[in-house]
């Protein structure tokens, strides 16, 4: 090849080097396509490789000169790799700030709305401690049924989703109530709970029969009936006004003779609410606001633990309550429920009430029983009502209905002004004769009882007395029957419900007043009833100059006088119709008369006669009493007083109930009144 050929190669070699084409390799001139990217290798680019690779022996060159080609080609190689890792790194890195970004941004949201919730007394979901769902805002649509299988109503919410859970399980009428009331125990520790007792009435539909468990306290061996006067001892504060609590027997008893299910799973749902937490409810909150309960609140060590903040403030409505003290306890109750009247846990129970100058003894824990007793029954034409006989209230029950339904009541006695003055009228004479009769009574097994109740349970005795009435006047309180002043008890708890194979529950649970005798213990946790005051005593006449009734005088091993009244009302094929009971004190039995009355004669749907307006009247005072925050029409008022009624404002009763329609359908209605519902499926 002459000299000018070769030039020419060279040019040409060299273009297509610039071209991307081409590297030279060594003398021998060897040609290896190269895919360049040109923005890659910008002079910029170049000028950056070279400064990366500074300090290294040999530089990249574009032009031919011997030896250098094949440097150029690795270098340039290496370069390309250079860079793409470099922006690799640096999309990296900018990634990884934004992130760092954003989870501050979402760190300080996150915190603001825990501060935000924690000083509203709320937990965090998802956080160390599990998660407690908000106070709702209502009851849920389509709460009060109807339901194909069973239904629960209790008066705390919660509670009913936890005894419709236990019948889900195939658990029986008597296990989804147990589960219930001892989650009712957490929710509304100021109504009931372990340290108190009650009734229980249980209906088995396959043998139409039913039975009452009476677990009412009882008075300790060392009391006796002037034991409050004259002495230091209070009736109504402190571990002296405590009867022996029956609570934890009764529910043992009842699932010995109807449960189906383990008893551990029967209390751990109450467990779990307790160790975990739980919100203060409205009905909780509103009993810890009143005046005297909130300065007997400060009082007692035990209570300011539970429910005032750092301040001594009551804590707010909606504020996260825990109670480990209690799921402790209620921990040995699920291992070993006797333990409660005979092991270890008596024996703390013994020195709690010691602690705060009580009187129980291990002796008094070891003798309580539970009580089964056979129910009074009223015909009410083809239904059959069921009730409790004393210390219970059902007699009273028995006589205002078997009063009543000599008037044949139907709607058309509710059709207007008039004939509602005149409905009104005649059952509020019906509540003074059997309020009369109520200071009669009491317990059975110390006082004789049996004519009385057989002739408040017996038709035609109702009926005399319905001849007593007198459409156009009532009368001065000794018209009714002269006899004894009678106590006022107040607070307790209710659930209604009936389960899918059509038994039913009806028990009513108390501590008395709110929060019992204002003692929280800080060993056991449990608040202790105050029901000694629930007895009468000796020479204390009430503000009328009334002599109190010796029937409830004070007796070691004696049951106190109870308003207490859980019914079932069946039809003629033993199927449940109605289950209904109520808290309130004294309330309680004509709250329960006026829905049986609003459910069965004027026809209303299970809600609306629970929603009804009320009244009572109980003799002493004597004032027909009329709802506060649901009142009767003005029209109506007018008419009762013209009619020489002496109106004032009241609270009523809470009621829940449970239903079955004709065709089989279940409902239930837990009062709105104590901000309520049932649950069902």
């Amino acid at each position: 090849m002459d000299e000018q050929e070769r030039l020419i190669g060279k040019e040409r070699r060299k273009k297509r080097v610039d071209e991307g084409e081409l590297v030279e390799r060594g003398n021998n001139a060897e040609h290896y396509p190269v895919q360049i990217q040109r923005p890659a290798v910008s002079a910029k680019g170049l000028y950056q490789l070279e400064g990366i690779m500074e300090g290294q022996k040999d530089k990249m060159e574009v032009e031919d000169g011997p030896a250098t080609d094949q440097k150029v080609e690795l270098k340039f190689e290496q370069g390309r790799k250079i860079s793409k890792k470099w922006k690799i790194i640096m999309a990296v890195a900018i990634i990884v700030v934004i992130l760092i970004i954003l989870a501050i941004v979402l760190a300080l949201v996150l915190k603001k709305k825990e501060a935000e919730q924690e000083r509203q007394g709320k937990n965090v979901p998802g956080s160390t401690e599990s998660f407690v769902p908000p106070l709702p805002t209502g009851a849920p649509p389509g709460a009060d049924g109807p339901y194909t299988h069973g239904v629960v109503a209790a008066d705390a919410a919660p509670c009913s989703v936890v005894g419709r859970d236990i019948l889900k399980r195939n658990g029986s009428a008597v296990d989804s109530a147990i589960a219930a009331l001892f989650c009712i125990g957490i929710i509304n520790m100021h109504s009931t709970g372990i340290g108190g007792g009650g009734f229980m009435t249980v209906y088995n539909r396959s043998l139409g029969m039913a039975k009452v468990y009476d677990f009412r306290e009882v008075a300790p061996g060392k009391a006796s009936p002037r034991m409050y006067l004259n002495s230091n001892l209070s009736s109504k504060i402190g571990a002296s006004a405590s009867g022996v609590p029956g609570e934890v027997s009764g529910y043992l008893t009842a699932w010995k003779a109807h449960g189906r299910l383990p008893w551990r799973d029967l209390v751990q749902p109450a467990i779990d609410m307790a160790k975990n937490g739980f919100r203060f409810g409205h009905a909780a909150h509103t009993a810890a606001s009143h005046n005297s309960t909130l300065a007997a609140i400060r009082n007692d060590t035990g209570l300011r633990e539970l429910l005032l903040d750092d301040k001594g403030n009551l804590k707010k409505l909606g504020a996260v309550l825990k109670m480990p003290k209690l799921a402790k306890t209620l921990e040995r109750i699920r291992d070993d429920p006797k333990s409660f009247y005979t092991g270890d846990l008596a024996q703390d129970i013994v020195q709690d009430i010691r602690d705060g100058g009580g009187i129980i003894t291990l002796e008094d824990l070891k003798n309580y029983q539970t009580v089964i007793r056979t129910p009074l029954t009223v015909k009410m034409g083809d239904y059959t009502l069921y009730t409790n006989p004393p210390p219970g209230s059902g007699a009273v029950l028995s006589l205002i209905m078997n009063i009543v339904k000599g008037y044949n009541m139907t709607a058309e006695d509710r059709k207007d002004v008039n004939s509602t003055v005149l409905t009104y009228h005649r059952i509020a004479e019906a509540f003074k004769f059997a309020y009369a009769y109520r200071a009669l009574l009491g317990d059975e097994e110390f006082w004789d009882v049996e004519e009385t109740v057989r002739n408040m349970t017996n038709s035609a005795f109702g009926e005399s007395l319905r001849q007593l009435i007198y459409d156009n006047q009532t009368f001065d309180y000794k018209y009714y029957g002269d006899f004894y002043s009678s106590v006022n008890p107040a607070g307790t708890t209710h659930l209604s419900l009936i389960s899918p194979d059509g038994d039913a529950v009806s028990a009513t649970t108390t501590v008395n007043l709110y929060f019992g005798s204002k003692y929280r213990s800080m060993r056991t946790g449990i608040i202790y009833n105050n029901e000694m005051d629930d007895f009468s005593t000796p020479g204390e006449k009430n503000y009328f100059g009334v002599e109190p009734s010796p029937s409830n005088f004070i007796e070691p091993g004696k049951r106190p006088m109870s308003s207490m009244t859980p019914t079932i009302i069946v039809d003629h094929n033993n199927v449940t119709r109605l289950v209904v009971g109520a808290s309130g004190g004294t309330k309680i039995t004509t709250a329960i008369s006026l829905v049986a009355m609003n459910y069965f004669w004027f026809n209303q749907t299970l809600t609306k006669a629970v929603e009804e307006p009320r009244f009572h009247h109980q003799l002493l005072p004597n004032f027909l009493r009329i709802e506060r925050i649901r009142p009767i029409s003005l029209a109506v008022q007018e008419g009762l007083k013209r009619l020489g009624h002496n109106l004032t404002e009241f609270s009523s009763a809470v009621v829940q109930a449970a239903a079955v329609s004709p065709d089989g359908k279940r409902y239930g209605k837990a009062d709105p009144r104590k901000g309520s519902w049932a649950a069902g499926f």
